[in-house]
């Protein structure tokens, strides 16, 4: 025969607003972050460009030193994603011939690279060790040499744009004082002259008057 507390536990009302099985704190699904349309079709542009298959360090700089600024190989490998996802780019990992070929010769012991390509498709072997000039492997850091070239800053740019402008001012106000000068100088050199004329003119025509009184006299 069933007990009571058995009885309770079949007739007793189930609460279907029962706070406890309510999920707390549930996280948001995760936000895709995306590169912009413009910035993803530069990156496809100069990879199309391109006669050998490169690595995102190889893209990243050659897209830094297209856009005369600095970018950060994940900005460049979600771009590459996206260009994959579209069916624009393709990749694969490098062979150890690849990699050796890279760099020449060295022994490098960091993980294969992966290698872009576009357009999408059979991804073509690496030829040759330097692909983006001054970009090579190299000992005994074992690593890709990077930012070969510096890209200034805005506030360098804003420096040096303001310097400029200084330096054309000081060079301006140089060539107005320097005019002024030659003006005033023509200036006196005109004035003298004129009261040497002046001086010239007066004694001729002193000498004439003198002449004159002497004709009258003389008849």
């Amino acid at each position: 025969m069933p007990q009571i507390r058995h009885l309770a536990r079949f007739t007793t009302p189930v609460n279907l607003n029962d706070a406890k099985d309510t999920p707390i704190n549930t996280p948001p699904p995760p936000t895709i972050v995306k590169a912009p349309p413009i910035f993803i079709e530069n990156v496809r542009s100069i990879l199309a460009s391109q006669t050998q298959p490169l690595s995102v360090v190889e893209i990243t700089e050659l897209v830094s030193r297209a856009a005369k600024r600095s970018y950060d190989e994940t900005y460049i490998r979600l771009a590459l994603k996206q260009l994959i996802d579209a069916g624009k780019v393709s990749s694969r990992k490098e062979t150890n011939e690849e990699r050796n070929i890279r760099a020449e010769g060295v022994a490098v012991r960091s993980m294969l690279a992966s290698l872009f390509w576009s357009p999408a498709g059979i991804v073509p072997p690496r030829t040759v060790a330097e692909a983006v000039p001054g970009m090579t492997l190299y000992k005994p850091e074992s690593f890709i040499a990077r930012k070969t070239y510096k890209y200034p800053s805005k506030k360098q740019r804003h420096t040096a744009a303001m310097a400029e402008v200084q330096v054309e001012l000081i060079d301006v106000s140089r060539e107005q004082h320097r005019n002024a000068v030659v003006d005033y100088l023509i200036e006196k050199m005109v004035a003298e002259r004129t009261a040497e004329i002046q001086s010239q003119l007066d004694a001729a025509n002193a000498k004439l008057a003198k002449l004159q009184e002497l004709f009258k006299s003389a008849l």
